[in-house]
C-alpha cells in the first residue's frame, strides 16, 4: 500500500514538473504553482514516509493539488502581452487610414463575412457613395480594388481590418446570439488584447447594440473614422459579421462617461 501512494505521488510530482517547465517563462501563476509543488512534495513525502502523520500527508497532497490549478492557469495567459496586441492593433489602423484619407473616400464601409470574402472576413468600402449597396450573391475575388454590384460605379475597396486579424484569436466563429456575440468580445478585449473592461450586447430586429466599458484606446477624429468606423468598432463590426454571416454596417458610434456605445445594422 505505501509503495502504491509512494509511486502516484512521485508520477504526480514528476508529470507537474515537466508542466511547469515548459510554463516557467509565461507568469507569476507558473512561479506560485512551482513554489507550491516543490513544498508539497516536500510535505507530502516526508509526512508520509517519515513521520507518518496523517494529516500533514494530507496537507501536502493539497498543496499538490492547488499547485496543479496554479500552473493550469498559468497555461491560459496569452503568449502576446496586451501591450504588444494594442500596439499591432494601433499600426494597422494608421496603415489603413493612410489609404483611406489619401484617396478621400467618404462613403460607410461594409463589414463582410469570411463566407462572401474568399475566407476572412474583410471591410469594402465603396468608391462611390451610392445610396444603397446592392446584395451580395456571389463571393468577391481576394484583391484591393473588387467590383461588387452590375452597375458602373458598384467598384470598391476590399481591406482587412482590425476586425480581421481580432478574429483570428478566436477558436471558434461566435454564434448569432447576443450571448455568445458578448463572451467572444469581452475574450478579445479583455483577455487578449486588454483594452477594455467588459462589453455588453443586445440585439433586436437586425439592429445590434454594443457597450464597450471603460475602453483604453484613444479615439482619433479622422478622415477613416468617419468611413470604417474606431478600432474597437470596426472589431465590433466584424465580428457581428461573421457571427450573423451577413454584412453589417456602423450606423453609430458614440464615447461618453467610460463607456463606447456602438450601433449596428445587419443587412440582408
Amino acid at each position: 500500500m505505501n509503495t502504491t501512494l509512494g509511486e502516484v505521488l512521485l508520477n504526480i510530482v514528476q508529470g507537474v514538473a515537466r508542466k511547469g517547465a515548459e510554463l516557467l517563462h509565461r507568469n507569476l501563476y507558473t512561479w506560485a504553482g512551482l513554489g507550491l509543488l516543490v513544498a508539497g512534495s516536500l510535505v507530502s513525502l516526508s509526512s508520509y514516509f517519515v513521520f507518518l502523520v496523517t494529516w500533514l500527508t494530507a496537507l501536502g497532497i493539497a498543496m499538490l493539488i492547488l499547485s496543479l490549478v496554479l500552473l493550469v492557469l498559468g497555461g491560459t495567459i496569452p503568449k502576446l502581452p496586451p501591450e504588444v496586441g494594442s500596439l499591432l492593433l494601433e499600426t494597422g489602423i494608421d496603415n489603413i487610414a493612410a489609404i483611406v484619407e489619401e484617396l478621400e473616400i467618404k462613403a460607410k464601409a461594409v463589414y463582410l463575412p469570411s463566407s462572401l470574402t474568399s475566407g476572412r472576413p474583410q471591410a469594402l468600402i465603396p468608391l462611390h457613395s451610392n445610396p444603397s449597396l446592392p446584395t451580395l450573391v456571389k463571393t468577391l475575388p481576394r484583391r484591393l480594388i473588387v467590383r461588387y454590384g452590375a452597375n458602373p460605379d458598384d467598384i470598391g475597396l476590399l481591406v482587412s481590418t482590425t476586425g480581421t486579424t481580432a478574429i483570428s484569436m478566436l477558436e471558434s466563429r461566435p454564434g448569432s446570439t447576443s450571448a455568445e456575440l458578448e463572451s467572444a468580445l469581452t475574450f478579445l478585449f479583455m483577455g487578449m488584447l486588454g483594452v477594455a473592461d467588459g462589453t455588453n450586447v443586445t440585439y433586436h430586429e437586425n439592429h445590434i447594440s454594443v457597450d464597450i466599458l471603460n475602453p483604453r484606446m484613444e479615439n482619433k477624429n479622422t478622415w477613416s473614422h468617419e468611413c470604417l468606423g474606431g478600432p474597437l468598432a470596426s472589431v465590433v463590426a466584424s465580428l457581428a459579421a461573421e457571427a450573423w454571416d451577413k454584412p453589417v454596417t456602423i450606423s453609430q458610434e458614440e464615447y461618453h462617461r467610460g463607456k463606447c456605445s456602438i450601433e449596428l445594422e445587419v443587412l440582408g
